[in-house]
């Protein structure tokens, strides 16, 4: 008997939490570019094939080819890498890296004037390294450049998405 009321009672807890639900940050549209369409000018950094990826797939706003049929041009360049030595062993051999990723976009509107600053967005983090396991080491890497490139895609959009003048105006103005 105790087993079948703990079993009513975990299920009835178990509805009531997925019942009451969540919404994600954006979940209802409104995590939008305040752009309807723009042209993304992105010369050679890495996330360039993420960040349309990533534009695309939530549908952020419609990518166009002509800056005629634009609202907006985002330009994606001045990537930076970095992988720095950041402790060692006590045989002096390097135990971890410093792995940073930067990049800089800049919002031009269709008469070529910049809207706002440059949005400069920075990741890094720290990477344990094993000297004697170097294949290891590899696919550790690269799987920790993946995720700070995906990082520093996600940063750009929300930058991108709150440094329109209309948003920084608005809240600005809460703000006081």
């Amino acid at each position: 008997m105790n087993k079948l009321i703990n079993l009513i009672l975990g299920s009835l807890i178990l509805l009531v939490l997925v019942g009451c639900g969540f919404h994600l940050r954006g979940a209802d549209g409104d995590y939008q570019f305040p752009y309807k369409t723009v042209v993304l000018q992105c010369d050679n950094p890495i996330i360039c094939p993420g960040f349309k990826t990533a534009i695309q797939k939530e549908n952020l706003t419609k990518l166009v080819n002509n800056m005629e049929s634009a609202e907006a041009k985002i330009v994606v360049s001045d990537e930076q890498t970095s992988r720095d030595a950041y402790g060692y062993n006590s045989v002096g051999q390097i135990a971890s890296y410093i792995l940073t990723y930067q990049v800089t976009a800049r919002v031009f509107d269709r008469n070529g004037d910049q809207l706002g600053e440059d949005i400069v967005v920075q990741n890094q983090t720290t990477m344990a390294y094993n000297n004697s396991l170097i294949l290891s080491s590899q696919q550790q890497e690269e799987t920790t450049w993946d995720q700070i490139h995906q990082n520093v895609i996600n940063s750009l959009i929300r930058r991108i998405v709150y440094s329109h003048p209309k948003l920084i105006s608005t809240n600005a103005a809460e703000s006081k």
